[in-house]
C-alpha cells in the first residue's frame, strides 16, 4: 500500500468535504482510507505531495477526439455557418489520426483529467485506441444523425464495444440534423440498456426559429447543405420543448451546450431531471453566444463542463472551462465549480461508483487544484 500526504484535500464527499494535512491510503488502485495524515500515516509507503490542494480527478463531459487533427485550423469568431463549412471542407480531405487523438489525451491527462466522454461520429477505433494507449478511462457516445427508419432498432445490437474501464453508449447529433424517428429510437436503445444519452441542444443561433417557424438563416443553411432531415416537420416549439415532446429529456440525458434557452426552457430542463453540459470556451470560439449559466445553476440543474473539440477551442484543459464558468456564474462557490467537473458528470455518465469524489472504495485518481482557483 501507498500513503500520500498533501496540504489540503477537497473530497467532494459530504461526509468530510475538506481535510487539512490530509492523507490518502491507496491499495491496488483504489482508496483504502482517506482522512487526516495522522490517521493514515504508517499504514503504507509514504509519499509527500507538498502543500497544494488535491481534488477528485476531473471529468471532461463532452469531447470530440476524432477532430484532434484540426487544432488551430479554424479561426475563432466565424459564426456557426462559416465554422461548420470550414469543418466540413477539411473533413472531406482529411481523416482524424490516432497520433493527434493521443496527443490531445496526453495533454488532458497532464492537467488532471481522469475520464473522458467522447462523441464519435464514425469509426470508434481512433478514440478507443487512443484511450487505451494513454491509460485513460472513457465513455464513447456513438453519434447518429440523418434519416431514421420507422421501427428501426438503432444502434444495432453489438454496435458499441466496451471501452477501457467504461462502456459505449449512443446519442444523436442535434434535432436539426436527425429525424425525430431516429432520435427516439436511439433514446429507447439507451433506456433499455440503462445507459446515458446525449445530444447537442439549443446550441446554434436560429435553432429555435427553425423549430418554431421553419424559417430563418439557420434553416436556409441547413436546407442548402441537405442537413435537415427529409421528413422534418415544423413542431412550432423551442428546441428544448421539442426534445421534451419527443421524450428525449430525463435523468439519463446529457444535453450539451443549451446556449439558446429562455426561462420556459430552463423550467422544462428542471422538470425533466436532465443534466446540462456547458462548453463556454467552444461557444465563444465559434461565436454562438453564451449559455445562461447563472439561470441554469440557480434553477438547480446539474451542470457539467466539456471542452468540446480542438476545432473549436484553444486547448483541451478542463480548468479553462472552470475559469470560464466562474466568470459566467460569479456567485458560485468553489465547491459548486468543482461539482461541474467531478460529482455532476460522474452521476450523469453513470460512473459515480468509481469517480466524482475522493472516498474509500473509489478509484485513486486525483488532480491538483490550480493556484488561481484556490479559495
Amino acid at each position: 500500500m501507498h500513503a500520500f500526504r498533501v496540504g489540503r484535500i477537497l473530497t467532494m464527499d459530504a461526509q468530510q468535504p475538506e481535510i487539512r494535512d490530509g492523507g490518502i491510503l491507496v491499495c491496488e488502485g483504489r482508496i483504502a482510507a482517506i482522512g487526516p495524515w495522522r490517521d493514515v500515516a504508517g499504514d503504507g509507503q509514504p509519499h509527500d505531495l507538498g502543500p497544494g490542494t488535491l481534488v477528485p480527478g476531473v471529468i471532461n463531459a463532452h469531447t470530440h477526439l476524432g477532430l484532434s487533427h484540426l487544432a488551430g485550423r479554424i479561426p475563432r469568431g466565424l459564426g456557426f455557418p462559416c465554422w461548420a463549412d470550414r469543418l466540413f471542407s477539411i473533413l472531406l480531405q482529411e481523416k482524424g489520426t490516432l497520433q493527434a487523438a493521443e496527443s490531445t489525451l496526453r495533454a488532458m491527462r497532464g492537467s488532471g483529467t481522469c475520464f473522458v466522454a467522447d462523441v464519435v461520429a464514425g469509426d470508434q477505433s481512433i478514440a478507443s485506441r487512443a484511450l487505451e494507449a494513454q491509460g485513460m478511462a472513457g465513455l464513447l457516445f456513438q453519434e447518429f444523425a440523418g434519416q431514421g427508419r420507422k421501427g428501426g432498432a438503432y444502434p444495432k445490437a453489438g454496435a458499441c464495444p466496451a471501452v477501457r474501464s467504461g462502456s459505449c453508449s449512443a446519442g444523436v447529433h442535434a434535432l436539426y440534423s436527425t429525424s425525430a424517428v431516429l432520435a427516439q429510437a436511439v433514446k429507447r436503445w439507451c433506456v433499455a440498456r440503462g445507459r446515458p444519452f446525449t445530444l447537442h441542444l439549443a446550441e446554434v443561433p436560429g435553432e429555435n426559429e427553425l423549430f418554431l417557424s421553419g424559417s430563418g438563416p439557420l434553416s436556409d443553411f441547413l436546407r442548402a447543405r441537405r442537413i435537415l432531415p427529409k421528413d422534418f416537420s415544423v413542431p412550432q416549439l423551442s428546441a428544448v420543448a421539442f426534445a421534451q415532446e419527443l421524450g428525449l429529456l430525463d435523468a439519463g440525458t446529457l444535453a450539451v451546450h443549451c446556449v439558446q434557452v429562455a426561462e420556459p426552457d430552463v423550467e422544462i430542463l428542471v422538470r425533466s431531471g436532465a443534466s446540462v453540459c456547458l462548453c463556454p470556451r467552444s461557444n465563444e470560439w465559434i461565436g454562438v453566444g453564451r449559455a445562461p449559466a447563472h439561470n441554469l445553476h440557480a434553477a438547480g440543474i446539474p451542470l457539467c463542463l466539456g471542452t468540446d473539440s480542438p476545432a473549436s477551442n484553444a486547448d483541451m484543459d478542463l480548468w479553462g472551462e472552470v475559469r470560464a464558468a466562474r466568470s459566467l456564474i460569479p456567485s458560485i462557490s468553489l465547491a459548486g465549480l468543482l461539482a461541474m467537473v467531478t460529482r455532476n458528470p460522474a452521476r450523469a455518465l453513470g460512473i459515480d461508483r468509481d469517480y466524482g469524489s475522493l472516498e474509500a472504495g473509489k478509484k485513486a485518481v486525483w488532480a491538483t487544484l490550480p493556484a488561481d482557483l484556490e479559495d
